[in-house]
């Protein structure tokens, strides 16, 4: 038994060398003794593949006069590298539903929510479903180059704001941004 363990260890520490020598792990060099020496490492560094979304701003969409109220938010996306990115929505209703709400047990109404960025016109978005193949990000993580390359916009159908008891509706609309 002790033969085996001691046998599959030795496979383990050189299969593990093997596999260092292989990745590069060891690829710094001494130099020699003498006048002048000369030894190499190797410098590597990682970036995680990123996104963000900012500059949004608060939607007032004011007081209900008869129409839809529609408002917008601007933002920024930025991503750090020239693949796609997805967004992907969600409001603070019940199962995540965009919905405003007058408070604890008071009525609610619906919104919709519509996205667009700068390489693709307002689509649709239903709560936690990703809109994914997204392309117009900036590289730039404050928006330099582009400024504001997306918008956001909320509507409360008319019909809907008429049926509801005098009061004011709030909601929180989350954004989450990821690499597609």
């Amino acid at each position: 038994m002790k033969k085996s363990l001691a046998i599959a260890a030795k496979g383990l520490l050189t299969g593990g060398i093997a596999a260092a020598l292989a990745s590069g792990a060891f690829a710094a060099t001494d130099g020699v003794p003498g006048f002048s020496s000369t030894g190499t490492l190797d410098i590597s560094i990682s970036v995680d593949d990123e996104v963000r979304i900012s500059n949004l701003d608060d939607i007032i969409l004011g007081t209900f006069a008869g129409t839809d109220s529609t408002g917008t938010s601007p933002a920024c996306i930025y991503r750090n590298s020239a693949t796609t990115y997805q967004i992907t929505a969600s409001g603070d209703g019940t199962a995540n539903a965009f919905t405003l709400s007058a408070g604890p047990g008071a009525g609610t109404v619906d919104y919709s929510v519509t996205y667009a960025d700068a390489a693709t016109p307002a689509v649709s978005m239903s709560s936690g479903i990703a809109l994914t193949g997204q392309d117009g990000a900036d590289n730039d993580v404050d928006c330099a180059n582009t400024g504001d390359n997306a918008l956001i916009s909320v509507t409360v159908a008319a019909a809907d704001a008429a049926a509801l008891p005098a009061g004011n509706y709030a909601g929180t609309l989350t954004l989450v941004v990821a690499p597609n």
